[in-house]
C-alpha cells in the first residue's frame, strides 16, 4: 500500500513539474503577444480586399483599447483632415459602428493598442502592459497635384500637370484654345502644349480621367482653370510729356513685377542724350539710368525701352508688348515770375526766388495776358506804338507773347500799380538788370 501511495506521489508530481516547465517553455519560447495587422510601415494596402485585423496570440494576453486614427493623404504627400474613427473589434477586425470597413484608399492610419501579456522572471510569471502603434497607408489613386487657384503657364513653356504618382494616360478638356499633350517617360508630368500664346488669358480646363501604373483611376474629375502669364507693364518716371524735372532726376521704369533677367537690361534701356551713366536696379522691379554728372538745364530726356519676348521678363513669365519711351525736359536754371496781384516780378534759379521787384501790368481793359511763355527774343531798345500812344527807344525790351513784353518804362513816376498798355514795365535800371539776367528760352508765368 505504501509503495503504491509512494507511486502516485511521484506520478503527480512529475505531472505538475511537466506543467510547470510545459508553461514556463510557453512563455520563454512562444510568449503571448498581440499582433496588429496590416504591419507597421506596411504601404499600398488595398481596401477592397484588406482589413485592420488585431488579435490576441498564443495563451494569456487580452486587449484593454483599441485606437485608430486617420488622415488622408493629399497628393503633394501632406497628412490632412486627421481623426479618430469609432469603431469596435469584431471577429478580430477592426470595424466601423455599422460593421463596414475602415479603410478607404490615400489614407493613412496609425493604430495604437493597449493591453497585457504574460512575463517570466526569477519571481514567475506575471502580467505585463503592452503598447503597440502601428503606421501604414492605403493604396494611393491618381491625383493632379494643382494650386487653389489653377495652373500657370509662362510664354514658351508647356502647361505642367504632376501627378502624384506616374499615370500611364490621362484625358482632358481645355476650353477656348486648341490644345495637344504628352506624358513625361516617368509618368509624373502631363504636359500640354498651347497652339498659341496670349498673355493674361484664362481657360476653363477639366481633367477627366487618368489611370496609374498602378492600375488605380482618378476618382473624379477635377475642374480648375490655365492662366497664361499676365504681361509685364512698364511705367516711366518722370512720367512722358513732364516739364520742369530736376536736372538730378534718374530717368527710371518702374515694372509690375520683379524682373527675372535684370542683366538683359543694358542691351534693351538706352537713353538719350548719350551720356556717361549707368543702369541700376534698386529693387527687383524698378531700374534707372544713373547720369555721371546732371543733366543740362531745358534738356530733353528720352529712356527707350526695347520689348517682347525675348526682352525683359517678370518672374511670373511675362513680358512687355511693345516698345516703349518717355520724354521729360528739366527745369530752367532761370524763370521769371510775374504776379498782377501784387504787381511783383520776381527772378527764380532753380525754383528758389533770387531777387524781386515792384512793376507795372496791364490796366483794366489792356489787361497783361495771363499764362506760361517763354522770352523768345531781346532788343536794346525799340520804338513802340499802338492805339492813343507812341513810345520811342523803348530800352531793354524782352518779348514773351506777339507785342506783349517786358522793357523798362522812362515815363513811369511810380511802380507797384496797373498802369500799361498790356506790357510788363520795370524801372529802367531793374529792367537792364533783369534783361542782362534774362537767356533766351527763359519761362515767364504771369499770373493773378
Amino acid at each position: 500500500m505504501a509503495s503504491r501511495i509512494k507511486l502516485a506521489v511521484i506520478i503527480v508530481g512529475a505531472a505538475v513539474a511537466l506543467a510547470v516547465m510545459a508553461t514556463l517553455l510557453l512563455v520563454v519560447v512562444m510568449p503571448p503577444r498581440i499582433s496588429v495587422s496590416p504591419g507597421d510601415g506596411v504601404s499600398e494596402i488595398r481596401p477592397d480586399g484588406e482589413w485592420l485585423e488585431i488579435n490576441t496570440s498564443r495563451w494569456g494576453a487580452s486587449l484593454s483599447t483599441v485606437a485608430v486614427k486617420e488622415a488622408k493623404v493629399a497628393p503633394d504627400g501632406t497628412r490632412e483632415n486627421e481623426r479618430l474613427l469609432s469603431g469596435h473589434l469584431q471577429d478580430g477586425r477592426f470595424v466601423l459602428e455599422d460593421g463596414s470597413n475602415p479603410l478607404v484608399s490615400d489614407a493613412e492610419y496609425t493604430v495604437t493598442v493597449t493591453g497585457t501579456v504574460k512575463e517570466f522572471d526569477l519571481s514567475g510569471i506575471n502580467d505585463l502592459a503592452s503598447e503597440q502603434t502601428h503606421t501604414f497607408t492605403t493604396v494611393t489613386t491618381p491625383m493632379p497635384m494643382v494650386p487653389k487657384d489653377g495652373l500657370k503657364v509662362k510664354y514658351g513653356e508647356d502647361l505642367r500637370v504632376e501627378w502624384n504618382i506616374p499615370v500611364s494616360n490621362f484625358e482632358y478638356q481645355l476650353e477656348g484654345i486648341q490644345s495637344t499633350s504628352r506624358l513625361d517617360e516617368d509618368g509624373r508630368v502631363a504636359r500640354i502644349i498651347l497652339a498659341k500664346f496670349e498673355q493674361g488669358k484664362e481657360y476653363p480646363l477639366k481633367i477627366t480621367s487618368a489611370t496609374s501604373n498602378n492600375g488605380r483611376e482618378l476618382k473624379t474629375p477635377v475642374i480648375t482653370k490655365a492662366a497664361t502669364a499676365a504681361a509685364l507693364t512698364a511705367t516711366f518716371d518722370p512720367a512722358d510729356g513732364t516739364f520742369s524735372a530736376s536736372t538730378e532726376a534718374y530717368p527710371t521704369i518702374i515694372f509690375s513685377e520683379p524682373v527675372s533677367n535684370p542683366d538683359q537690361a543694358k542691351t534693351l534701356v538706352t537713353v538719350e542724350p548719350k551720356v556717361e551713366g549707368s543702369l541700376k536696379w534698386p529693387e527687383p522691379n524698378k531700374l534707372e539710368f544713373v547720369p555721371t554728372a546732371p543733366w543740362d538745364h531745358l534738356q530733353d530726356v528720352t529712356i527707350h525701352l526695347k520689348a517682347g519676348p525675348a526682352a525683359l521678363r517678370g518672374i511670373g513669365g511675362g513680358f512687355v508688348e511693345a516698345d516703349a519711351s518717355s520724354t521729360f525736359t528739366t527745369a530752367p536754371a532761370k524763370s521769371i515770375d510775374v504776379n498782377v496781384t501784387e504787381q511783383t516780378v520776381t527772378l527764380l534759379e532753380n525754383g528758389t526766388p533770387v531777387e524781386s521787384f515792384l512793376c507795372s501790368s496791364g490796366a483794366v481793359g489792356t489787361d497783361s495776358p495771363l499764362g506760361d511763355y517763354t522770352i523768345y527774343a531781346k532788343m536794346a531798345s525799340i520804338d513802340m506804338r499802338g492805339p492813343g500812344y507812341f513810345a520811342p527807344k523803348v530800352p531793354w525790351v524782352m518779348v514773351f507773347k506777339g507785342d506783349y513784353t517786358m522793357h523798362g518804362n522812362y515815363w513811369a513816376t511810380s511802380f507797384g500799380r496797373r498802369s500799361s498798355h498790356g506790357c510788363v514795365g520795370l524801372p529802367v535800371e531793374t529792367a537792364k538788370h533783369v534783361y542782362d539776367w534774362t537767356p533766351i528760352g527763359t519761362p515767364i508765368r504771369i499770373h493773378e
